[in-house]
């Protein structure tokens, strides 16, 4: 016995390595769930089928030492519910698995049954992999009790039969027709500590439908195989496995492919295959093959068989043709030849011809079917750039490529004159041109040419054609040219040149200030200052800036006035007597650029208007107490002091004393008697302006 279970490890390990990492992801995501029993039913015209399972590894461990118990209820007759079901349990003794000895008979001629004897009875049940990545360590570590779990479900659902030794499955052969059945399948001696919730299924007898056939069976030939494929996910709930048979007589008999059904190993949950395939291999090719389809139900029940599906194997394409050469017609047009490897005729079915506009572009159909006896082509209305690929078409429909081929007829027209040619010139002197893009199929590119001069012979800027329509160059900007000029040529791949576009020219901007002014002369003279200049000797000289402040106060200059070049003379007429004034100039030139301000002339404002006389001015001499007294009147405001001058005999009179505003008289007591005195009198102003000089001579 323990020999058959141990053949059964290399089964379980080499067949069902998918369906392990399937059921085992399963059973870990329900850990945190109430185990429970799960059934489905079917019914046939004389009995019912049940299949259960539970849900979690332990359950399934207590299930088979405790069994299952089926109830059964009648809950409609001929149409109409019960009041007071029926209620039968259909086992007395609990279902279990068989014994294990019972199994040895089932196992020699079921893989299915060794797979769940195995996982019920064997010593050990370890699943050996090798190790390496993550998943490899995860399924290393799995406990033999979900190992044992997985494979003995698999194995029921693949096999009814191997469900019923399992304890898994039950055939209700008690029923009645026009009755509807409430069936409820429970573990035994479960506690709230081992709880294992029931399961039920509601059926009837008139639920009966035939089997369905297998949808979309298809078939796609090869090389000696054949891929067979079907719509597994629309018919998911009826098959969980299917029978494949071929026939190699036309169809008038068929054998089974495979000792045991297919069965869907790599289907997920979360993206589940809409078709199931299966590859089988040929015999040999251009031989016809049938093949039809069966599906097995979870309760062992055959359905019809599908279509047939008939075909050959194809001998595969494996020669490429290669183009020749190329002939230019007179009139233009021109005729491609090719060769193809005449051992490769028999598997070639035609040709077809592509063509780009770039050796690695992207290439169209330019003639979808050519008779594969066909060397030729004759092609009209050929682009001034061409490359074109042979393709043949094999039998199994695969493609071979020739390598591709340029085709350049001769062509003397040139492309179109560059146009709308703009640019600019940043403070670096960064040049960016632009300009509109060339649209002909064999477009090459631009030369781009510059000059100092419109007239200077231009200079190209461009060491080979750019397919660009834009350009960056680079100028001088300290330089006396202001200007800057450009033109643009296109060519086309036969180097046929275009003519020049408009020139295009362009401003340097200009970053050096202009020359400074220089004062000539200046005058201040009845509350007024004229000041003159020599202008700046720029060329791009616009104007003179003229400022003013005052001396010895904090302030700002002010900008008195802008006189153009030609007027190089200012008149300031805000001034005040008495004050300091300080003046500058400087250029501005038409890109706005400033001199540096010229030194500040300094310049004082006097009060020059004429000032009326002293009205009066007496002396009375008094030689008992020794003193001439000298008296004056002077009705004008806005005097500050008032000047003495003195003189004796004939000496001239120099000034004697300072005398305030205030005062209107002074007595000299520095004298000499029998002299003869002679005294001048001035008013000073604030303004600083002077009164002509009041004259009178005393005899002491």
């Amino acid at each position: 016995m323990n020999n058959f279970l141990n053949n059964s490890k290399n089964i379980i390990c080499t067949v069902f390595f998918f369906l392990f990492v399937y059921n085992l992801q399963a059973q870990r995501e329900l850990g945190n769930e109430v185990p429970e029993v799960k059934v489905i039913a079917t019914v046939t015209k004389k009995k019912v089928l049940l299949r259960w399972g539970v849900t979690t590894p332990i359950a399934w461990k207590h299930a088979n030492k405790n069994g299952f118990i089926i109830e059964r209820k009648t809950i409609v007759i001929n149409g109409e519910i019960v009041k007071s079901p029926n209620v039968v349990q259909l086992n007395d003794v609990p279902i279990k698995p068989k014994p294990m000895l019972e199994w040895k008979e089932f196992t020699e001629k079921n893989d299915n049954a060794a797979i769940a004897a195995q996982a019920l009875y064997g010593e050990q049940f370890d699943v050996e992999m090798n190790e390496g990545n993550g998943l490899m360590s995860i399924l290393n570590q799995a406990q033999a009790i979900e190992q044992r779990f997985s494979f003995a479900l698999y194995a029921a659902d693949q096999d009814f039969e191997v469900a019923k030794f399992s304890g898994l499955a039950y055939e209700d052969t008690t029923v009645r027709e026009n009755e509807k059945y409430l069936y409820t399948i429970k573990v035994v001696n479960v506690t709230e500590k081992k709880l294992i919730k029931k399961g039920g299924v509601l059926i009837a007898t008139s639920d009966y439908k035939p089997l369905p056939q297998p949808q979309e069976f298809a078939g796609v030939f090869k090389d000696k195989t054949v891929m067979l494929s079907w719509n597994f996910l629309l018919l998911k709930k009826y098959y969980n496995n299917y029978i494949i048979e071929r026939s190699s007589d036309n169809g008038n008999t068929f054998n089974e492919l495979t000792n045991t059904p297919i069965t869907n190993l790599g289907d997920s949950k979360k993206s589940p295959s809409a078709r199931m395939m299966y590859v089988d291999s040929l015999f040999q090719n251009d031989k016809s093959y049938s093949y039809r389809i069966k599906g097995i139900s979870p309760f062992g029940e055959k359905g019809p068989y599908s279509n047939i599906v008939s075909g050959k194997g194809v001998t595969p394409l494996k020669h490429n043709p290669f183009l020749t050469k190329v002939d230019y017609l007179d009139n233009k047009d021109v005729l491609l030849s090719w060769e193809f490897p005449e051992e490769g005729m028999p598997t070639l079915q035609h040709f077809k011809l592509l063509r780009a506009n770039k050796v690695k572009g992207n290439y169209t159909v330019v003639n979808p079917d050519i008779n594969k006896n066909e060397r030729s082509i004759t092609l009209t209305n050929v682009k001034p750039i061409n490359y074109y690929k042979i393709v043949a078409i094999g039998n199994d429909k695969g493609e071979r490529t020739s390598f591709p081929k340029m085709v350049q007829p001769d062509d003397n027209t040139p492309p179109a004159i560059p146009t709308m040619l703009t640019g600019i010139i940043d403070t670096l002197g960064i040049v960016k041109l632009n300009w509109k893009l060339n649209t002909e199929d064999d477009f090459l590119g631009y030369r781009v040419f510059k000059a100092n001069l419109e007239k200077d012979e231009f200079i190209q800027i461009t060491f080979k054609p750019t397919p660009n329509n834009s350009i960056i160059d680079t100028v001088n900007i300290k330089t006396l040219n202001k200007n800057i000029y450009y033109k643009v040529q296109s060519f086309d791949k036969r180097y046929n040149p275009s003519g020049f576009s408009e020139v295009l020219k362009l401003d340097r901007p200009d970053i050096v200030p202009p020359t400074q002014p220089v004062f000539t002369s200046f005058k201040s003279e009845k509350g007024k200052v004229n000041l003159n200049w020599i202008a700046s000797t720029s060329s791009d000289a616009k104007s003179t800036s003229v400022y003013r402040k005052e001396k010895g106060v904090e302030s700002t200059w002010e900008l008195l006035g802008i006189k153009s070049i030609g007027d190089n003379s200012f008149v300031d007429e805000n001034v005040l007597f008495g004050k300091v004034y300080l003046y500058t100039i400087l250029t501005i030139d038409e890109s706005g650029l400033e001199s540096e301000p010229i030194t500040p002339l300094k310049i004082s404002i006097a009060d020059d208007n004429i000032k009326p006389s002293i009205n009066k001015f007496t002396g009375t001499v008094d030689r008992e107490i020794k003193n001439i007294k000298l008296n004056w009147v002077y009705k004008y405001k806005k005097v500050e002091e008032y000047v003495l001058y003195k003189g004796a005999e004939e000496a001239s009179p120099t000034m004697y004393k300072i005398i305030k505003a205030s005062k209107k008289s002074y007595t000299d007591n520095a004298l000499i008697i029998n002299t003869k005195y002679t005294y001048l009198l001035q008013a000073i102003f604030e303004s600083g302006a002077k009164s002509p000089l009041k004259k009178i001579e005393l005899n002491y």
